[in-house]
């Protein structure tokens, strides 16, 4: 029979790990649950990686820093020491990127540093507020439900950006097929009408002669064309990976009618879940807020937030001056006021964040419905303006007047 080894906690807080003899895995596991033992990691022994093995690993993904934070949570809740968690997240990860940062951290706690100064080594990308909450669950003792805490805002960080990406889906499809589509009637069908006007086109209406010439142009180029379309489209995906380009361009947007008031909502949205959660987990409001500030992108909105602390850090009451920097309006700024009366300021910051969330979402219904609409009218006038001009220079033929 084979060999498997295992990685699991016992009921007494602490890791156990070994071989097992088993006709199959699943045997193998019921052994061990028979054993009392809460099993995190089970594979052949044949088929196990040695630990000293240094392959190039993938960087490490969102999506597994979010999933690593939460399993940490869950064990530290579950009482397990920060040593034997961190090993056994380590040998559960042998075979993805996040083996030498958890390696990494193994080391780092079992030379004396603490959890947070061992999560900075690490190197793994977190936001900045994830130190912090750790940092104020070791002190006040709380730290697996901090790290909980952190799991959230990251997952409400991903979810913000990934309904960004699918609100905009429809209309990229859209306008990508309908630029073919144009391009298309500029390169073959538009031409087909030229060749039966050559030599008249100065008799032509302007707008056919628009028309047909930039048909001309396409039918002759169209190869160049379509490389220049696919340049121009590898440039904006290019410049929407550029962080400082990106957030240029949303300071930009942030100026439009529609688009500007879904983009301040979330704005608010992040800021205003980024404190709550902090203060939840006892980081205190000038910190809290200096990193609320740093996880917003529009600078306006970060200059007010910087500003509004300094007026905290002058005695200033949060409401005055989240009021006086003019960043929630009446609803929100009563609730607030509520907070901090009852001593309850992050649960209802938490209630502020819940309702920008769903204001933000509200917003991005309203404009996605809007850039449908507007893409098929623009696309819909220049097929318009194409037909209009090759109708009125095939009317020149038979010298019909309008």
């Amino acid at each position: 029979m084979p060999d498997y080894v295992f990685k699991a906690a016992a009921p007494g807080g602490h890791t156990e790990s070994g071989t097992i003899t088993a006709a199959d895995m699943v045997s193998a596991m019921a052994a061990l649950e028979d054993r009392h033992l809460t099993v995190f990691d089970l594979k052949d022994a044949s088929a196990a990686t040695p630990v000293g093995h240094n392959w190039r690993r993938p960087s490490v993904t969102h999506a597994a820093r979010v999933v690593l934070v939460r399993e940490l949570s869950t064990l530290a809740n579950a009482g397990i020491s920060l040593a034997d968690a961190l090993s056994t997240l380590r040998d559960a990860n042998r075979e993805t990127a996040l083996y030498g940062p958890l390696g990494v951290m193994v080391r780092s706690i079992h030379s004396g540093e603490t959890f947070s100064s061992a999560l900075e080594k690490a190197a793994l990308g977190l936001p900045e507020y994830v130190l912090a909450m750790v940092r104020a669950g070791e002190a006040t003792g709380n730290l697996g439900v901090a790290l909980s805490r952190a799991a959230d805002q990251m997952d409400f960080d991903a979810r913000m950006r990934a309904q960004t990406r699918e609100a905009m889906v429809y209309p990229s499809i859209l306008i990508g097929t309908g630029t073919m589509a144009v391009l298309f009637i500029f390169a073959f069908v538009v031409p087909r009408f030229a060749t039966l006007l050559r030599g008249r086109l100065d008799t032509l209406p302007w707008m056919s002669v628009v028309v047909l010439r930039t048909g001309a142009f396409f039918n002759a180029y169209f190869i160049e064309s379509i490389v220049a379309i696919a340049l121009l489209v590898a440039g904006v995906v290019a410049a929407a990976r550029n962080p400082r380009l990106r957030v240029r361009l949303l300071a930009s947007a942030a100026h439009l009618p529609v688009i500007g008031e879904w983009i301040h909502s979330g704005e608010t949205a992040r800021w205003t879940t980024g404190l709550s959660m902090l203060l939840q987990s006892k980081v205190g409001i000038l910190p809290a807020l200096e990193l609320a500030a740093s996880s917003v992108r529009l600078s306006t909105t970060t200059a007010k937030l910087r500003n509004l602390r300094a007026e905290v850090n002058r005695g200033r009451r949060l409401s005055q001056a989240i009021e006086h920097q003019r960043l929630l309006e009446p609803t929100s700024l009563s609730m607030v006021r509520v907070g901090e009366q009852s001593g309850e300021l992050g649960p209802m910051l938490e209630h502020v964040a819940h309702y920008w969330n769903d204001k933000n979402q509200s917003m991005q219904r309203r404009v996605v419905s809007l850039i449908e609409p507007a893409s098929i009218l623009c696309l819909g006038a220049v097929i318009g303006f194409v037909m209009v001009g090759v109708v009125l220079a095939m009317a020149s033929l038979s010298d019909v007047k309008f």
